[in-house]
């Protein structure tokens, strides 16, 4: 041990004396920049070292450029500043400083831009360039409230979710006998304002915040529907979001298992529903998860363990390629094997589209519906000098029977039949076609056992 505390300062000493023999513009490729955009720096630098894509600095750069520019030209609409592309080798600190150097003269140029909101711009822009749902930047004042508990208060009565980083927030779920579904609010409309306010850039969590409030108190929410601009003026109530509803579907044997949400007790409410539906005597089993954005991983897993005895439901990969199975909860296994349909669509995410892959991987069951949204992946907060947090997706989500990637535009899950749900369609097509499904697969369940006595 004393050796070793002997030989640590000389170290030191000599990797210092080293850094001070290279030359300047050898460190410039090498090192962190030593620019004033500590924020930029340390987000750029957590993205380059964590995100489970490995971006590079061009695509980093590119995005940080694009949205600091935008918002200069957002502050001061008529401002004129260096443009064009920056001339990027792919050198990490080099690319960085050259970045710095262009930002410098950007706000020298309009030196009554917000250097802070720029900075912050250029930081949301670096997140957003990676196109993909669980990396993302909260400024100081959003970072607050992030991941907090929140106290009982009322609102409207919808679910809502963000599909993607660049477009506004979807009511996925209007909830019966409430003040959205009195005033008119309808699924698939898209919230812009609240209360005067554009939210189209904020997360869910944070618009659902600006809409809850006191009961009583009155709330004004700008919504698009097509491309019809609607306004709605609602005075807040108390309801409650069941966990789960089931049902038999009129005319049939087959139980329906709608879950909104990934949340709370909501693996042993299913559990419960599952077991009720079996004792009422259904022969054939729906678990309706469209809209359904996601939430507690456990839960997921919990619910997909429910239908599937063994087996891994799906990979989980890091940054360094290597592959981590997420397997069944065997407690939550129910041992009552029949057909079962999992009813999916473009807003099913994150859980929800665990809960489906797991679930056609271990053949328990066929997916119907529209492809899902492809939002499922793990991610990290980061802290900044600025008091922001920075999310970082650091694993992304593989299918345990094919292994292809469910995390990105143009992934998710396609399901084994694909069945659209128009805007405004009458009916409901896509529960009907499960329901044909299902009798189709009862109807032969019943008559193989006469064709095994024929033969």
């Amino acid at each position: 041990m004393i050796r070793l505390r002997t030989f640590v300062p000389l170290l030191a000493v000599v990797l210092l004396t080293a850094c001070s023999l290279v030359p300047a513009e050898l460190q410039r490729e090498l090192l962190p920049s030593n620019t004033s955009y500590k924020t930029a720096e340390a987000a750029y630098q957590v993205l380059i070292e964590r995100h489970v894509d490995k971006p590079a600095s061009n695509v980093l750069l590119a995005g940080a450029l694009n949205g600091a520019t935008t918002e200069v030209q957002k502050e001061v609409p008529n401002a004129t500043f260096p443009d064009g592309p920056l001339a990027l080798t792919g050198s990490t600190w080099s690319d960085f400083a050259k970045f710095s150097d262009r930002l410098d003269a950007v706000l020298k140029a309009v030196p009554s831009a917000d250097r802070t909101l720029v900075e912050r711009a250029a930081v949301d822009g670096m997140a957003k360039s990676l196109n993909e749902c669980h990396t993302y930047y909260l400024d100081p004042t959003r970072a607050k409230g992030f991941n907090q508990p929140q106290p009982p208060v009322s609102g409207i009565g919808v679910t809502i979710n963000k599909p993607s980083t660049t477009e506004p927030i979807v009511v996925l779920r209007v909830i019966p006998g409430t003040p959205a579904d009195r005033a008119g609010i309808r699924e698939g409309d898209r919230i812009v304002t609240v209360d005067g306010a554009d939210v189209t850039n904020l997360q869910t969590d944070e618009v659902a915040n600006k809409v809850r409030g006191a009961e009583g108190t009155a709330v004004t929410i700008g919504v698009l529907r097509g491309s019809q601009s609607l306004s709605f003026t609602l005075a807040r109530a108390r309801f409650s979001v069941p966990l789960e509803t089931d049902s038999i579907v009129d005319g049939t044997s087959i139980g329906r298992i709608e879950v909104p949400q990934l949340v709370g007790a909501v693996a042993d409410e299913v559990s419960n529903a599952v077991r009720r539906l079996n004792a009422t005597g259904a022969n054939a089993l729906i678990l309706d998860l469209r809209s359904d954005p996601g939430g507690d991983l456990s839960a997921a897993v919990d619910i997909a363990s429910i239908f599937v005895r063994q087996g891994t439901l799906v990979y989980q990969t890091g940054r360094d390629g290597s592959r981590t199975p997420l397997d069944v909860n065997r407690r939550y296994y129910i041992n009552s094997p029949k057909p079962l349909v999992v009813l999916v669509n473009k807003n099913s995410a994150s859980g929800a589209e665990i809960i489906a892959a797991g679930i056609r991987a271990n053949d328990a069951g066929t997916v119907i519906g529209t492809q899902t949204a492809g939002c499922v992946g793990t991610g990290q907060p980061r802290d900044l000098p600025d008091g922001g947090l920075l999310l970082v997706t650091i694993t992304k989500i593989q299918d345990a029977k094919t292994g292809a990637e469910l995390n990105g535009p143009g992934r998710g899950i396609v399901p084994d039949q694909v069945v659209d749900q128009p805007t405004g369609a009458a009916g409901d097509p896509q529960l009907d076609a499960a329901v044909a499904f299902l009798k189709t697969k009862i109807a032969r369940s019943t008559t193989l056992p006469a064709l095994r006595e024929a033969a």
